[in-house]
This record gives structure tokens, C-alpha cells and sequence, in this order.
């Protein structure tokens, strides 16, 4: 089974929230591994690590790769991390699931980019992310997200991205038992992680990653 975890803010405290500052920071801390960061845009693409070199860093939201001894890295400050592994071919995943790319479908795309690297018995889990406790959002923006999962409490919507992701998990033919969610919001757990909604755009980023020794990392692991 590949390992991954999703990192508390004590890892990258203090370092630019930047996607090359926090290359720069892995590369120190699990030296001699292969390190894949993304230019996240809140987009819906899927890259292929094995399509880009070791240091590149391509404006994508989520990376596969066929080789379990790479690190595939995303930053979250709200958004939703996703890590998924296939457990008979060790092809694995990380996502970064904001709204707008929930929006898109973008787990589903993901969970469908490894299945045609063969991945079979997908293993999904589901990391710290604002939660609908605290994630208000207007009409529009709830309703973009999914027309059946959100909350509306007075006027407003929370949405849940735990719960819209792993319905587009199921959609994809994951069954619930294979989906594991680590249900921590982000702005309320402030001694544990960044968060944009709270702190504002100056805030750092918590980092989830999967694949080669990152799980040498401190953090909350899974697998």
C-alpha cells in the first residue's frame, strides 16, 4: 500500500506560500526524491507526471503518476486535498479540490485518468478542508458547486467539499468503503492549518503529499 499524509502547518511555517518555495522545502526535507509541485489554477486538468520533467512545474490541479516512488505534492488553504492510489498497478494521485474544481468534476476526472493507466481498486482519501461549518457562500457559488448537496442556512449556503467529492468518487464507481475522510475544517483549527478564509490571502499553505518517503513527514498519514 503506498503511504501519504497530509501535512500540519509546522511543515511549511514560514516558507512563501509559492509552488517553488515549497519544492524547495521537500527537497530539503525528504532529500534525493523526485518532487512534483503544481502552479494550481482552480482548473479542472489532470497531468500525467511521467509527461514532465523533475523540477517542472505545469498549471495543472492534480497529478497521477505510474511510478509510486515520486512525490506528488499539492497545497491547500481551504480547498480540499485528495490522495488516491490504485493498489493493483501503485498508480497514485494527488488532487487540489476547490470549489471551482469541484465545480468542474475534477475528482471524477482524476479517479478516470488513473483507470486508464489501469488503476483498479481505487483507494480514495479525503484531507482537511474547510468545512460547511464555516465555508458560507453566496446563491450562485452553491449552486455551480452541486444543486443537491449544499446547506442553506438563512439566506446562505455552506457547501461541504467533503461530501461533493466523494459523491463524484462514487460517480466514478468508487464504492463508500474506499473513500476515507479526515473531517478537520481548516478554519477552525487554527494551531493546525492554514486557512485562506480566515487569515486572508497572506496565509500559508498546508501541503498533502503521496508517494516515495513522504511519509518520512510529520503529519496526519494515511495508508
Amino acid at each position: 500500500m503506498v503511504k501519504g499524509v497530509f501535512c500540519t502547518r509546522d511543515i511549511t511555517q514560514g516558507t512563501k506560500s509559492s509552488p517553488g518555495a515549497i519544492a524547495s522545502t521537500l527537497k530539503d526535507m525528504v532529500p534525493g526524491q523526485d518532487i512534483y509541485v503544481l502552479n494550481q489554477m482552480h482548473s479542472d486538468r489532470i497531468i500525467n507526471a511521467e509527461d514532465i520533467a523533475v523540477g517542472q512545474i505545469p498549471d495543472a490541479d492534480g497529478i497521477v503518476s505510474s511510478d509510486p516512488n515520486k512525490i506528488l505534492c499539492v497545497r491547500t488553504a481551504d480547498c480540499l486535498p485528495v490522495l488516491a492510489w490504485g493498489s493493483n498497478k501503485k498508480i497514485i494521485a494527488a488532487i487540489h479540490a476547490g470549489w471551482r474544481g469541484l465545480s468542474k468534476g475534477i475528482v471524477t476526472k482524476g479517479i478516470e485518468v488513473m483507470k486508464s493507466l489501469g488503476a483498479k481498486n481505487i483507494e480514495i482519501f479525503l484531507g482537511p478542508a474547510i468545512g460547511p461549518c464555516c465555508f458560507e457562500v453566496n446563491y450562485c457559488v452553491g449552486k455551480k458547486v452541486s444543486p443537491i448537496l449544499n446547506r442553506c442556512r438563512n439566506g446562505s449556503y455552506y457547501i461541504d467539499l467533503w461530501e461533493v467529492a466523494a459523491h463524484q468518487a462514487h460517480l466514478s464507481g468508487i464504492p463508500s468503503y474506499k473513500i476515507h475522510t479526515l473531517k478537520i475544517c481548516t478554519s477552525c483549527y487554527k494551531k493546525m492549518f492554514f486557512s485562506y478564509r480566515r487569515d486572508g490571502p497572506s496565509t500559508g499553505r498546508n501541503i498533502s503529499v503521496i508517494g516515495g518517503k513522504s511519509w518520512l513527514l510529520p503529519g496526519l498519514q494515511v495508508g
